[in-house]
């Protein structure tokens, strides 16, 4: 996989830094084009989901509360951050603790469905995110991407957009 973790200036802060994805070809991040997407016809909902993430970076940090767990493969702390309690715009996120946070995308969750895999959306942004989830842990493994000493953002090959 190519693509390069993208720290989100606005959104990181003291308590917790926001990051995205920018897969290889791609004009935008992750989070942009779910932004984009959704801003329009759920322009509420990105509204709770911006003031969101600027709580998490600069007041509380990401607190277990404001997420959906166990989205992903076990262990692989792929979560959904909620716009709200009780409204159902979904982003699909890597979260690391309460300091970290890895943006993918998302969509919209129907009342009528009860998980991410059934609706076509959900399920391609949800496998998306736990892919790239996948190939972190196994460079933080490698030692490629590692934690700051103080253990609050990601350092390391960030940038992983060569074919070598």
């Amino acid at each position: 996989m190519f693509y390069e973790i993208v720290e989100l200036e606005p959104f990181s802060g003291s308590m917790a830094k926001i990051y995205s994805i920018i897969p290889k070809g791609a004009e935008y991040s992750l989070f942009d084009e779910f932004v984009m997407e959704n801003e329009i016809g759920h322009k509420m909902e990105i509204k709770d989901i911006l003031k969101r993430l600027m709580q998490i970076g600069w007041e509380t940090g990401a607190r277990e509360s404001f997420f959906k767990h166990h989205e992903g493969k076990h262990g692989d702390m792929v979560c959904a951050l909620y716009d709200m309690p009780g409204k159902n715009l979904r982003l699909y996120c890597i979260r690391f603790g309460k300091v970290a946070v890895i943006l993918g995308g998302g969509g919209m969750k129907s009342k009528v469905i009860r998980a991410w895999q059934e609706d076509d959306k959900l399920s391609n942004a949800a496998n998306l995110i736990i892919k790239y989830a996948q190939d972190i842990y196994t460079r933080m493994e490698d030692g490629e991407i590692y934690w700051s000493e103080d253990r609050s953002e990601l350092l390391g090959n960030l940038n992983n957009m060569n074919d070598e």
